[in-house]
Formats: structure tokens, sequence, C-alpha cells
């Protein structure tokens, strides 16, 4: 949080480094999180729009949040800006529908675990080798998502945004997110599991 500050402060005395540390951080970030609302190509344009909005802006952000936080609200501001300006608007077709539970085969009738998550070991060297091959594999799978459960664990996730925000922007019921949420949550933590058991994507 320390290195935060300092880089928010050397952002509002328009320091160009401190400038191009954000964007190095953060860029690809605002670019995967409008990917599912707009499409990619114009999920650059959203980036590129939120930076030139909080840069201009940087001196009246307060701190309350995280800058990613921030960030991430105007991403979405902008997002839907962009789809009003172009007539587009959110496939929202199946959005926010109950597919089922992901893991629920892995359940008795009862409700306890029939088949359990394997533990996980990360004290060999082996394993250790295995968190880049991981990595790839999170990116892959949160990518596969149906586009409702990637826009909520992105949002939420990564973007620090609370269900009150997530739903506005989504135009979805809290009770919506939250199912959504707790949904790809488990569809990520099949493909975790997965890869314990298995060792492959």
């Amino acid at each position: 949080m320390d290195d935060e500050q300092a880089l928010l402060k050397r952002l509002r005395q328009g320091d160009k480094d401190a400038l191009g540390s954000a964007i190095q951080l953060h860029h690809a970030f605002l670019v995967t999180m409008a990917t599912p609302l707009v499409g990619r190509e114009l999920a650059k344009d959203v980036a590129q729009e939120t930076w030139v909005k909080a840069f201009s802006a940087i001196a009246k952000f307060e701190g309350r949040s995280k800058l990613r936080t921030w960030l991430a609200r105007i991403a979405i501001n902008e997002a839907q800006a962009i789809l009003r300006k172009t007539g587009r608007e959110i496939p929202l077709d199946g959005w926010g529908k109950d597919s089922g539970s992901p893991i629920g085969s892995r359940f008795n009738a009862q409700g306890a675990w029939g088949s359990p998550p394997t533990p996980w070991h990360r004290d060999t060297p082996e394993a250790l080798l295995t968190e880049a091959e991981l990595y790839e594999c999170i990116n892959k799978h949160l990518h596969r998502l149906p586009n409702d459960q990637q826009s909520v664990v992105l949002m939420r996730e990564l973007g620090g945004l609370d269900y009150a925000e997530i739903a506005r922007a989504l135009n979805l019921s809290e009770g919506n997110i939250r199912v959504l949420l707790h949904r790809g949550r488990q569809r990520m933590h099949a493909m975790l599991n997965h890869f314990e058991e298995a060792g492959t994507c």
C-alpha cells in the first residue's frame, strides 16, 4: 500500500515515469475486464479512455479505494458510454441464469463431499515448477467462463468492486451477482482440482 501511495503522489505531481508505471501495472487488467462487456477491440478503446479520464481527475482521487478499483469503476462507465455511443448493447442473452453447480457431482445426497478435493503440495521443486503452467491454466479457464461469470469474477476478484457496483454495471440484481460469482469460483475450483489431480490443464 505504501508503494501505491508513493505512486499516487508522483502521479499527482505529473511524473511521466509514474504514468508509465501505472499503465504497465493496470492496462492489461483494464482491457481484460472490459472485454466481456464490449469485445476485444472496443476494450482497448475503453482502456485508453479510462487512462485519459483517470489522469485528468487524479488530483481528485482521495485514495479511499485501491487505484485499480478506481480505474475499474472508470472503465465500466467508459464501456457503458461506448456501448451507448455505438448503439450496441451488452449481449445479455442467458446472463444471470443459473446453469447449476459445476462441482455438484462431487457431493453426495447428504451434501457432504463424495469426492473431496486433493490436498495441494507445493513443497517440492517439481511442484514449484508447475506454477507457471498453473498460471497459464488459470488464465485460459478464466477466459472460458461464460461472459456473465467472467465479468463478475473479474470485477470482484481483480477490480475489487462491491456487489452493488457490479450489479449496477451489469444491470442485474445483487443476488444474481452473488450466484454468478459463486458459480464462476466453482468452475475455477474444479479446474484447479483437476490440475492438482491430473497435472494437466
